[in-house]
């Protein structure tokens, strides 16, 4: 989905920081002067953008996300605790031979083994400070 953003600051070479600018009823083509943008949120939506034009703080520019690699990992997260889960109930009836309550305990305690190495992978995919989004072009200068 391509949305509007302004150029807030540079990163680093090749890499912006951009607010996202909510979508309104007029798109924006008013400047923010018409009745419905004096009535949007003022909070900014900060995140990173990939800058292949040159984009220059104070640019109104028009990005879009990048790629799924996000999901694709979000997902591997969200699978690790889960997996981990059965196989600590399935050790437990299979392995242990333990009854139903007891393979219970088992699979909480796959689960909290599964949730290490999803919150240290959670923990670098937010420090990774890969852009979100890429400039497509510009709308203002």
């Amino acid at each position: 989905m391509v949305q509007n953003a302004i150029v807030k600051k540079n990163v680093r070479e090749g890499v912006v920081e951009v607010s996202l600018l909510r979508q309104m009823e007029c798109g924006l083509h008013c400047d923010g002067a018409c009745a419905g943008c004096s009535q949007r949120p003022k909070e900014e939506i900060l995140a990173l953008a990939s800058n292949p034009i040159g984009a220059k703080p104070g640019d109104m520019v028009e990005v879009e996300p990048t790629g799924g690699h996000n999901i694709g990992t979000s997902v591997v997260v969200f699978a690790i605790p889960c997996v981990t889960l059965v196989l600590g109930y399935l050790a437990g009836q299979s392995l242990l031979h333990l009854g139903e309550g007891m393979s219970l305990l088992t699979a909480l305690a796959g689960l909290l083994v599964g949730f290490v190495p999803a919150v240290l992978l959670n923990r670098s995919i937010l420090h990774s400070q890969a852009p979100e989004f890429a400039i497509l072009k510009f709308l203002r200068r």
